[in-house]
This record gives structure tokens, C-alpha cells and sequence, in this order.
């Protein structure tokens, strides 16, 4: 019976643009997926604050949302915009809800016009949308090469880059300030180069700069965490103490040192929030929003640098640095969360949690960054799958259909459970999924054989630099 109702909507789904006009369907993204009308997200307009999103209510919904398009034969179809580039557009028929792609010529020139305009937008004037269609390979690397610096404004603490306007309340450093600037100035695009449909920045306005806020941590209860992202006012706000050496105001990346952290980490993750609130606004489970935000803290490997291959290494080191800063790990076992809970876990669970176990809390980050690590890189080679879930959510598809469609495919979630826990067990994690995540006396396992190595490289390194300060 499934079978004859998914061939019926996807016959409805054809009929209702045939019937319209007379250019073929290039091809269907989500065709043939049920779907109940009354369930449908009215779009995000209802989902975040109209001082924040105005632009998005005002024009997305009117202009672009359930319009009459019309093409170059005359034809008209009721549909809404979802994604475009110079060829294709990707649309929803209103009367079935499916997803379509045609030509972009086919359309009538005002409407081809209409089109191009949003594209040639890039996400950054007017509304943002729409999202542009991405078939390219997940890249290897991304690097911004663009010398994106602080000036100051004034005399006062405030400071302002391309896109961004840093708020110095501590007085750190401007070498430190600077090198917060770059990575800032980075992630928006590292976010756009990959090949998933990501709205970034969007309904922002061009030239409204983005606030950072370096603050204290001093009187104020932290939790833990090195900075937020504060979702009420779109501002990053980043504690100095975690930022900085503690004997001296210097730039923490010295990738020449081995027993270094990185400790720049949270800058990427709440940026990442910031340029992709969207996803939170569109109610998006909290392990998508917070698992792209760890992904991208996890790739970057140096300012402004992100590499996306062989990610099961950098997955893995994230993850352990976090709990044991810079130590050698032999055996990690991690008690995670039945994924059928973590999975439909929204964003204000999350941050129950966060609060009321912080070590639950810890592991639900972690949670995050390994589904989202396999959904990207293991799930498919490209993440097809993972792009398809996302541009079902931006079109309006309730959550739970484009998960069970794209992500899920059949599997129940101890199959896919069990696809993770063999996925790890040979490259670093044994994971045991359960009613709650904790950690366990025994978890976690050193390498002290490994770490007598590394410290006697370190102290011939220290001994080096000295006898060349004597020098000098």
C-alpha cells in the first residue's frame, strides 16, 4: 500500500506541473514524499523574533513564497522558491508539496529576472534566499586568503572588520584581537564552500556588521564554557580567560608546540551559530545546529583554515582534547544517548541538560559532532543525504519526514547505532548507547608511553630555545 501512495503523490506531483506548462522536469529532489498539509511549517517567519528577521516576513514569504510563476510558454505554476543557480531552480508545488528542478530559462523573463536578482544576492542583500543549489564534492580544504584586520573606532574599545564589529571589554591584546578577527571573518566562507545547503547570514542585512563581544569571566557563571551564542540579541560573546596564556596576553596558536590546545575553537562554533541561525529559528533538532557548529570548530586546524579530509582524526582529537586537554589517548569508551532520543532533542532540552548534568552536557556536543561526521562523511562520500534532509527542513517538509526520507531510509535507530559503534571501535571509540549519557570510572585510558615521548620532546625543545636566547 506504501508503495501505490508514494507512486500516486509522485504521479500528482508531475500531473500538477504538466498541467501547468510543457518543460520537462530535470529532476525531483524529494519526489513522492507524503505529506500531511496541516503539518507543513508555515515558513520562518513564525519561528524568530520579527525585530531580528523582519527582512524574511516582509519579502521571502510575499515574494517568493506560494506565488504563480510563469514561463516562456505562457504557463503558470503555484509554487514556492527554494533554491536557484545560473541553470536550475528547485521548487515546491503548493498543491502536492513536492520538489521539483527546471531550467532556469524556462521561465518568463520577469520572473527569470526576479530570480537572478536573489541569486546575484548571495545571501547577503535583501532576504538571503534563495539557498543556492550545491552538487559539487565535499572539498579537502578551505583556506580564507583574504588579509581581513581590526581597526579601531576611535578611542573607545570597540573595533570594526569587513563584517564584524569587536567589542574589546578586557583590553586583550590587538595581536590577539586580530587573530580572533581572522577566524571570525573566515567561517561564513568555509560554511559556503561546502556542498550543503546552509542559509547562511540569512535575512541579514549587507551592511550590518555582526557583533563579538571579548568579556571576563569573572561574577559570571560560565559553566564551563569558553563563550555564547546569544540567540535574542545575534551577539558572540567570548570569555578573555579561555582565550588566553595565563601568565601572558599572546596568541594561543603555536602549532610548532605539540603540548599546545587549541583554544580557539569556541570562536568557530559560536560564529558558525551566528551565520546559520536559521536552523535554529526553523526549530531544526539542536543535534544538526550544534553538530554543524562543532564540525566546523572541529576542522579548523589553524586561523582561518579548515580541512575536511580524513575527519575521523580530527573528530577524534577534538573530542579528546576537550576532556584531557592536550594527553594521549589510548582507549576512549563513550556512554552516549539512544539516538531516538538525542535525535528529536530540540534546543531547549539541549540547554537543560547543559545545565542541570555538565557532564551530560559535555557528551551531548560530542553526540552531535560524531552523527554529524557520519551523516557528512561516512553515511555518503558527499553527504547527499544530509544535503537532502537540509533542503527538505528549509522547504517547509516537516522534520521527521525528511528525516525518516533521507537520513533514516528504512534503518531503525539501533541499526544505525550499531553502524556507528562499528564505524569507531577500530579507529579510537568504543561507543555504548544507552538510556543517558555519562562518563565511568575506566572510560578513558592514557598512553603513557606516547606521553613520555612527547614530554621529552618537549623539554629538548625548551632546552633548544633557551640556548638560542643566550645566543641572542
Amino acid at each position: 500500500m506504501r508503495i501505490w501512495i508514494l507512486f500516486g503523490v509522485f504521479v500528482g506531483i508531475c500531473y500538477s506541473i504538466a498541467k501547468y506548462r510543457g518543460t520537462q522536469i530535470v529532476e525531483f529532489v524529494s519526489q513522492a514524499v507524503p505529506i500531511n498539509l496541516s503539518e507543513i511549517t508555515p515558513g520562518i517567519a513564525s519561528k524568530q523574533s520579527p525585530e531580528v528577521f523582519e527582512p524574511v516576513e516582509k519579502i521571502t514569504i510575499k515574494e517568493a513564497s506560494n506565488r504563480d510563476w510563469t514561463f516562456s510558454d505562457g504557463s503558470k505554476l503555484k509554487a514556492s522558491l527554494i533554491a536557484a543557480d545560473q541553470e536550475k531552480v528547485q521548487l515546491r508545488v503548493s498543491s502536492t508539496q513536492g520538489l521539483g528542478v527546471v531550467e532556469l530559462g524556462s521561465f518568463a523573463e520577469p520572473d527569470r529576472n526576479f530570480i537572478m536578482s536573489l541569486i546575484n544576492s548571495q545571501g547577503k542583500s535583501s532576504i538571503g534566499y534563495p539557498v543556492p543549489l550545491k552538487k559539487h564534492p565535499w572539498p579537502r580544504s578551505w583556506r580564507d586568503t583574504e588579509p581581513n584586520q581590526a581597526v579601531r573606532i576611535g578611542s573607545t574599545n570597540r573595533w570594526r572588520s569587513p563584517n564584524f564589529q569587536i567589542t574589546n571589554q578586557v583590553k586583550i591584546s590587538e595581536e590577539s584581537l586580530q587573530a580572533i578577527v581572522r577566524i571570525c571573518e573566515s567561517v561564513d566562507g568555509a560554511l559556503k564552500s561546502l556542498p550543503i545547503p546552509l542559509p547562511v547570514n540569512w535575512g541579514r542585512p549587507d551592511d550590518e556588521l555582526r557583533t563579538i563581544v571579548v568579556q571576563s569571566a569573572e561574577g559570571v557563571e560560565t559553566n564551563n564554557l569558553a563563550g555564547f551564542w546569544d540567540s535574542r540579541t545575534g551577539h558572540v560573546h567570548i570569555y578573555a580567560e579561555y582565550l588566553l596564556e595565563p601568565d601572558r596576553q599572546s596568541v594561543v596558536f603555536e602549532f610548532d608546540k605539540p603540548e599546545k590546545v587549541q583554544k580557539y575553537d569556541v570562536i568557530v562554533h559560536e560564529v558558525t551559530h551566528q551565520s546559520t541561525a536559521a536552523l535554529a529559528y526553523l526549530n531544526t533538532p539542536a543535534w544538526v545546529v550544534e553538530g554543524i557548529a562543532e564540525y566546523m570548530s572541529a576542522t579548523q586546524y589553524a586561523p582561518a583554515a579548515y580541512q575536511f579530509t580524513a575527519t575521523h582524526v580530527t573528530v577524534r582529537h577534538h573530542i579528546n582534547k576537550r576532556l584531557l586537554s592536550d594527553r594521549i589517548v589510548k582507549k576512549r569508551r563513550m556512554n552516549l544517548v539512544h539516538l531516538e532520543k538525542f535525535m528529536n532533542r530540540s534546543i531547549l532540552e539541549w540547554n537543560h541538560i547543559g545545565v542541570d548534568d555538565q557532564v551530560a552536557g559535555y557528551l551531548q556536543y560530542n553526540a552531535a559532532l560524531l552523527l554529524t561526521d557520519y551523516f557528512i562523511h561516512r553515511d555518503h562520500p558527499n553527504g547527499a543525504y544530509f544535503r537532502r534532509y537540509l533542503e527538505c527542513i528549509l522547504s517547509g517538509i516537516p522534520e521527521s519526514v525528511a528525516r525518516e526520507k533521507y537520513l533514516m531510509r528504512g534503518r531503525t535507530y539501533r541499526e544505525l547505532e550499531q553502524e556507528m559503534h562499528d564505524l569507531w571501535e577500530p579507529i579510537g571509540f568504543e561507543i555504548a548507547f544507552q538510556n543517558r549519557s555519562e562518563l565511568l570510572p575506566g572510560d578513558v585510558t592514557i598512553d603513557h608511553s606516547a606521553e613520555s615521548i612527547k614530554r621529552s620532546i618537549a623539554a629538548q625543545r625548551s632546552i633548544q630555545n633557551r640556548v638560542k636566547e643566550q645566543k641572542n
